[in-house]
């Protein structure tokens, strides 16, 4: 290392951390600042321990406790290398066997070290982005670990999230153009980013039959009571729901029915059972749940915003046909499925996520003995479906994505997850996550959970979140070799999603506008259809 940059030496080391002491020359900038640059927060720096170069992160810069002048600096141990025969790092491992002593040199990484770093050989990456300080070197993202392991991708509300996660899908797509990637979209933005390579389905085209709910989301679509109350009434749904589960009136082969059973049923057929069980009670008070539960039946049914769930049409065995679909078996060039949820009813809108990702577990664990085809599952404003542990009710959709993300892997399920206040996010989920892509967090609630997440180490990387400008992330986890700061490459316009905030000013110096809208909005309002 005689020809590297010499930034300081090793005063102290305590398991995790060491202290070094700056140089008094770069303390100075007698360079003009230039090797300044090479010490600072979050900079990498190595030291020779033996025959392997140790790799540390700068966490925190002080004046000298020591009573001289000078800087201190704490780093944080990441990782350790051996150096070839050019003096660049190979070898690169994560953890620390080696670890320096009072008096070691302290030298700056060069470009050619990150470079090594940062480009694994002999596995698939994607390149996500520029490393941050670097002009052109490219962060490579481990595609296999990123997926094997789960990912989250948070960040505070306008700082470029939503197209930050355009941009990583379409990397994957790009490296894996015949994946089989499932995107929840509760927002209707992402659909104009994938135009080419995707298939949209919302309330006009999305044919889910209420058949396939299992006895969970039965009770979480029809039952309105609470306690006690509920407790009675979903045991009477799950009576009358076996029995006409049971008629199997299509003959599907099928050994044992019961509640939870993919087998369709007629409606009337549920609502006519109801009358019968209400018909054999003596008193009017217990006979009145029953009259309840089919009122609400009935509501649904006969509402038709509701049609892609309870459409007359919908009654025939249509499983093959949606999950084909769903999940593009085969892909024709179209390996994503956007699952657009803004237009449905917001009363039915966790059934239906929690249907989705239920199918999508369940095609998992059956197709074992064959082929096991690999499903990402991407699921937009997370923290409505995988709140924090702080409640005793947990909905359909949050018991599933619970269990996705602790058996999911094994079944070949990827979770991505996305959010934008990750406090409010379930800490145990986010926990199975192995690679977190952290773009600007302005609050400190959000920034202090994000520490709870990552390696002490890590704290100093961490603590620039809040300082992050729009379309910057940093990369923890499984899918990189350290925690990396990144430019997240540009997007063209029509690969982005439909989610920039109007120019308020822009907007209000435009001509008047056109009365004509307010019908056309009133038009679409009254037949919930987005489109004109």
């Amino acid at each position: 290392m005689g020809t590297e940059l010499l930034l300081g030496a090793i005063v102290a080391v305590a398991g995790t951390t060491a202290t070094m002491r700056l140089n008094d020359a770069i303390t100075r900038r007698d360079d003009g600042g230039a090797s300044s640059q090479r010490a600072k927060v979050g900079a990498l720096v190595k030291i020779a321990v033996g025959d392997v170069s140790v790799l540390a992160s700068i966490d925190h810069m002080y004046p000298s406790r020591s009573g001289v002048e000078g800087v201190e600096v704490e780093i944080g141990f990441i990782g350790e290398g051996v150096e070839s025969a050019d003096g660049s790092l190979v070898e690169f491992k994560r953890g620390v066997s080696h670890y320096p002593f009072p008096g070691d040199k302290v030298f700056a990484t060069s470009i050619e070290d990150w470079s090594k770093i940062f480009r694994p050989d002999g596995v698939t990456t994607i390149s996500l982005g520029v490393i941050h300080p670097t002009d052109d070197l490219k962060a490579e993202l481990n595609l296999d670990a990123l997926l094997g392991k789960h990912f989250a991708v948070l960040g505070s509300t306008g700082v470029g999230k939503s197209t930050s996660v355009a941009a990583l899908l379409h990397k994957v797509l790009g490296a894996a153009p015949n994946g089989h990637v499932v995107l929840i979209d509760p927002h209707g933005e992402y659909a104009s980013a994938f135009r080419n390579n995707s298939i949209l389905l919302n309330v006009d085209t999305l044919k889910l039959p209420y058949w396939l709910m299992n006895f969970e989301e039965h009770a979480e679509a029809f039952l309105t009571s609470d306690g006690a109350s509920r407790e009675r009434d979903r045991d009477i749904l799950g009576k009358c729901l076996l029995h006409v589960r049971q008629k199997n009136f299509l003959n599907i082969e099928i050994e044992r029915v019961t509640a939870d059973s993919p087998v369709p049923y007629f409606i009337a057929d549920l609502l006519e059972e109801l009358e019968l069980e209400a018909g054999r009670l003596e008193k009017s008070a217990d006979a009145s749940r029953y009259v309840r539960l089919k009122l609400k039946m009935e509501e649904v049914w006969r509402d038709p915003r509701f049609a892609f769930m309870f459409g007359n049409s919908l009654v025939a065995d249509s499983m093959n046909e949606l999950l084909t679909t769903l999940l593009r078996i085969p892909t024709q060039a179209k390996p994503l499925t956007i699952v657009d949820v803004s237009g449905m009813p917001s009363e039915i809108v966790n059934v239906v996520v929690s249907m989705i990702s239920r199918i999508v577990f369940d095609y998992s664990i059956w197709s074992r003995p064959e082929e096991r085809i690999p499903i990402l599952l991407v699921c937009e404003e997370a923290q409505r479906y995988l709140p924090r542990e702080n409640s005793n009710v947990h909905s359909a959709a949050q018991r599933n994505f619970e269990r996705i993300a602790k058996e999911g892997r094994k079944h070949g399920i990827s979770l991505g997850l996305i959010s934008q206040r990750p406090s409010d996010l379930s800490e145990s989920v986010l926990s199975q996550c192995g690679t977190l892509i952290v773009l600007r967090l302005t609050t400190e609630r959000d920034q202090d959970f994000i520490k709870s997440a990552v390696p002490d180490w890590a704290h100093g990387v961490v603590s620039g979140v809040s300082s992050l400008r729009n379309r910057e992330c940093i990369v923890f986890g499984e899918a990189v070799p350290m925690p990396v700061r990144v430019a997240i490459d540009f997007l063209a316009e029509e690969r982005r999603p439909s989610s920039n905030d109007p120019l308020f000013t822009a907007a209000w110096n435009k001509p008047e506008d056109d009365p004509k809208i307010v019908d056309q909005i009133i038009t679409r309002w009254r037949n919930q259809r987005h489109d004109d």
